[in-house]
């Protein structure tokens, strides 16, 4: 079992690493948690078998955006029920009552909460695990007791009430709803803009988030590094999906493949190049205020996949903008890059 980091600082995770518990035939692995991001925001993967579940709970102050990975999850937001599949997305904002039930053989979610206090119920409700992948059977089931317990460390609030699994709609949505609304998105939809050769998709904005963060998905053919920088005043994340990418961080080169994590505080010199002729990562990027960089750079795109031939690069509106955007370039970097 791995161990997170007890101070802020930027780190790795390799798929897999993090600290892990089991309950039923799932396991969740914490991969960022309010010790290691100073409680700005925590992220975990959950993995489990069909029919496992997460009974119905809300948070009252955090946010969170969820991620389908892998096989079919039933979620159910605020009484309206969900078929979500791999690359699917969901937003729960604070006070959305919400619970899942995995609906295939093999099924891994990714979710990131803001602010960092809901991974201490995993130790109350799970038990300690050291392996990668949910077991064949259960070695532990919560009680209501721990549910309780859980609710007393926790920003979570367990509610009782009869699931009506089975009758849940695919998801077919692209509308990025404004303000602070639940909603959920199927995968390649998104606020759309083109910056190059890379395709950026805003799942979530600051409209969705008042201000707190956005959420978004990268994705581009094997490219040029961008260039190397830092922010004073945000933190961003690069959990990779699909691919491969190179990343950069305070002079480290660091290769990063499906279901790796790197943590970027602000201060960090970092910078990434597209590595695979497909890669795709998602970011959180909190606080939101970095979501002009992407309007500024980029533009939107009617399509669903980056072009053949590269789109504008609007570095000029970048430039002109400097004074208002969190982004510091470093001028002269010691990377040489291939």
């Amino acid at each position: 079992m791995s161990t997170l980091p007890q101070t802020r600082k930027p780190y790795l995770l390799r798929k897999g690493e993090g600290t892990s518990y089991t309950f039923g035939k799932q396991v969740v692995t914490v991969m960022a948690d309010a010790d290691s991001t100073g409680g700005q925001f925590e992220m975990f993967t959950i993995a489990g078998s069909k029919g496992e579940v997460f009974p119905l709970h809300f948070h009252n102050s955090s946010y969170e955006s969820l991620m389908v990975l892998e096989g079919r999850v039933e979620l159910v937001i605020d009484g309206q029920y969900h078929l979500l599949t791999s690359g699917d997305y969901a937003h729960i904002p604070p006070g959305t009552r919400h619970a899942y039930r995995f609906a295939g053989h093999r099924n891994r979610i990714v979710s990131y909460s803001l602010p960092g206090n809901i991974t201490s119920i995993f130790p109350v409700i799970g038990l300690a695990y050291s392996f990668k992948d949910y077991p064949p059977q259960p070695l532990h089931e919560w009680t209501q007791e721990d549910l309780i317990r859980a609710s007393e460390v926790a920003d979570i609030c367990f509610e009782d009430g009869e699931l009506q699994w089975g009758a849940s709609q695919l998801v077919e949505t692209g509308v990025v709803y404004g303000g602070v609304v639940p909603y959920v998105l199927e995968s390649g939809e998104g606020d759309r803009l083109l910056t190059g050769d890379q395709l950026h998709r805003i799942l979530a904005s600051q409209k969705n988030t008042d201000g707190a963060y956005i959420f978004v998905s990268t994705e581009g053919p094997k490219g040029e590094p961008i260039v190397e920088h830092y922010h004073e005043n945000h933190v961003e994340t690069f959990y990779c999906v699909q691919g491969q990418m190179t990343m950069w961080a305070n002079g480290e080169e660091i290769q990063l493949h499906e279901g790796d994590f790197l943590h970027v505080p602000e201060g960090t010199t970092h910078a990434y190049r597209l590595d695979a002729p497909y890669t795709r990562f998602v970011g959180m990027l909190e606080c939101g205020l970095f979501e002009p960089f992407f309007r500024i750079l980029g533009e939107p795109y009617e399509h669903f996949i980056f072009p053949n031939e590269p789109g504008p690069l609007r570095m000029d509106r970048v430039m002109a903008n400097m004074d208002t955007l969190d982004l510091k370039v470093v001028a002269q970097s010691p990377l040489h890059r291939n």
